[in-house]
């Protein structure tokens, strides 16, 4: 079953070229058949330069030589030396017009492979975007990415390049063995019966190669994971003096890669010389057995007709060598396209229902006996339980902040208000209607959102500014900016704001980012409004510019605050504090502190 599904990925990413596949296939048979007439011509010319009295048997030519036949005549009509010229100059037009079809061959295939793996990586990146949060929550990070890399590559390189090569090969073989047939059946038969053979040795050695492949392609990506770990976190690990233990890690599991790599590219390398041994056996039979019958003689087979058959036997064993090697390529490439229609075939994407209608406006939203549970990291293991039985008013045109101590459940709601996840159980509305009701991409459309952690992309300060929003004008951005409390330090670099922000905003300070990233929300002019502890990671400065910025920003917006810091939050229309997945308290700053509970006690230690 799993090998149908990967040779059914192939031949769909191939079926919309099947007009150069064709165009391909063409320009194969014309190189092949230029080459065959090279080889057939030669034994007809031989024999009537040297035996000129000699007629040509009727019987024992073939359909090549035969239609050449009056034409090498004209040549040694011109005389000895003169038809020796003539005939190295049609050599070396049919030997040109040979590489001339075999090079329109290469660059068609090589045209194909590009827009496959073209085609490959946008449906890949598309799916990307379509899974869901929690896809990503359950896994490494490098395996993910190695798909996009080493998968797209191993497959061009393994499994597109082999079929290039296996589809010559075999259009090639079919053309000589047929003209084989013609020259002599009996000969021909002696091959025939070593290809099993051939195959069978063949296919033993490559045998496991699509599991060691996929073996491979596995360690590899973790092997990635942690490189990407390693370099991330390169401050903890010489803050905590782990550099030796993080290189014994690595070494470890860069050992068994190589280990397997190894094991795979043994049984890789062994196709070859091994085909090529029994290739020579092959030939050294069909010598033995056509110098018999050409010395027996009673036989069409000519000492001529067996120079042509000879030359037309070693030209085809190139391409035979190359079947074999191919499918062991494609073997090996096989563990890789597994990995990539398993990414593509994953269901745990966003149920993104264009079919549903359009949310205009967000009002008031309703949180009704909420219960989120997170996934496992497996379909075996135990799921965490973040909320529990929630219930949460948040009112139109006011701030609700959200409080607790770190993991009582705080960015779940703001993730559950975003829909990265839906609640295991219970369910939000929006002025009295279930949010599912309504299509994805427009009840984010209506949301602003500012995270702990500002993500800027290697782009200029405006397209970060308008990034999801192509059609801002200049003076959107600029208003946005201003809002944010951002233009006047954007004005002030180099290229204003076309300047670039470097990798990940590496080029700003934290404080800077993170009001570009209020620009951005406020540039959507959105009904709500989430900040996901949005100051949380700054010193105090930065906190005090982005908090006004913020101040500014929320004035009769609807808007959900979730923070650590109790003082971002002391104005807020309502404060309910989440603790252990439950709502434990709820009501203005003044009211939480005169009851003298969670609140109070997080007040007094802040």
């Amino acid at each position: 079953m799993t090998h149908r599904k990967e040779v059914e990925f192939t031949v769909r990413q191939i079926k919309p070229y099947s007009a150069k596949v064709a165009v391909y296939g063409l320009f194969v048979v014309l190189s092949t058949l230029f080459m065959m007439a090279t080889a057939l011509s030669v034994s007809d010319f031989l024999k009537l330069l040297f035996e000129p009295d000699t007629p040509m048997p009727s019987q024992g030519g073939n359909l090549i030589s035969q239609a050449l036949e009056a034409l090498y005549g004209w040549m040694i009509a011109q005389g000895k030396s003169t038809a020796l010229w003539l005939f190295a100059a049609l050599l070396i037009v049919l030997f040109f017009f040979k590489n001339l079809f075999g090079y329109l061959s290469a660059v068609v295939a090589g045209v194909m492979r590009n827009r496959i793996t073209r085609d490959i990586r946008n449906r890949m990146f598309t799916k990307a975007m379509r899974l869901s949060v929690g896809y990503y929550s359950s896994r490494r990070e490098g395996d993910v990415l190695s798909r996009f890399g080493n998968d797209i590559v191993e497959y061009e390189e393994n499994v597109l390049v082999s079929i290039h090569t296996l589809a010559s090969a075999v259009v090639t073989l079919v053309l000589y063995l047929l003209m084989l047939f013609y020259i002599d059946v009996r000969l021909t038969g002696v091959v025939l019966l070593s290809i099993p053979v051939i195959s069978l040795v063949i296919s033993s050695i490559s045998h496991r190669l699509k599991r060691n492949s996929k073996e491979v392609q596995d360690q590899g990506g973790t092997l990635l994971s942690l490189t990407e770990e390693a370099i991330r976190g390169l401050r903890v690990i010489k803050a905590f003096n782990a550099i030796d233990f993080s290189n014994r890690r690595y070494q470890t599991l860069n050992h068994e890669y190589s280990r397997r790599r190894t094991a795979m590219l043994r049984r890789i390398h062994a196709a070859s010389p091994v085909s090529e041994f029994l290739g020579s056996t092959v030939v050294v039979a069909v010598l033995l057995f056509g110098t018999v019958l050409v010395i027996r003689g009673g036989s069409m087979l000519t000492a001529e007709l067996f120079v042509s058959y000879l030359m037309l036997f070693v030209l085809m064993l190139p391409p035979a060598k190359s079947l074999s090697t191919s499918i062991a390529q494609i073997k090996r490439g096989e563990g890789c396209v597994t990995r990539m229609v398993d990414f593509l075939e994953d269901k745990s994407i966003e149920a993104q229902d264009e079919s549903k209608p359009a949310i205009e406006h967000i009002g008031n939203i309703e949180l009704k006996d909420v219960v989120m549970e997170y996934p496992g990291q497996n379909s075996e293991a135990t799921g965490v339980q973040a909320l529990r039985g929630v219930d949460l008013h948040i009112a139109e045109g006011k701030t609700t902040a959200i409080v607790g101590m770190s993991g009582s459940g705080k960015s779940t709601i703001a993730n559950l208000l975003l829909r990265f996840y839906e609640p295991t159980e219970g369910r939000i509305t929006v002025d009295g209607r279930d949010v599912r009701e309504y299509s994805l991409s427009s009840w984010r459309s209506r949301i602003g959102v500012v995270a702990q952690e500002p993500q800027l992309f290697n782009d200029t300060v405006a397209n970060n500014i308008a990034y999801g929003m192509p059609n801002a004008t200049r003076q959107q951005i600029k208003e946005a900016a201003r809002i944010a409390d951002a233009d006047d330090f954007i004005k002030a670099m180099p290229d204003g704001y076309d300047s670039y922000v470097g990798d990940g905003g590496s080029m700003l300070s934290g404080g800077q980012r993170q009001r570009i990233c209020i620009a951005r929300a406020v540039l959507r002019n959105p009904d709500l409004l989430i900040f996901d502890e949005a100051t949380s990671a700054l010193d105090s400065e930065s906190e005090r510019q982005v908090q006004q910025s913020i101040d500014t920003l929320l004035h009769g917006r609807t808007a959900v605050v979730i923070a650590h810091r109790l003082s971002t939050v002391r104005n807020a229309d309502q404060i309910v504090v989440i603790d252990r997945g439950c709502v434990a308290e709820l009501g203005t700053h003044e009211e939480l502190m005169a009851m003298g509970g969670i609140y109070h006690r997080m007040a007094s230690n802040a």
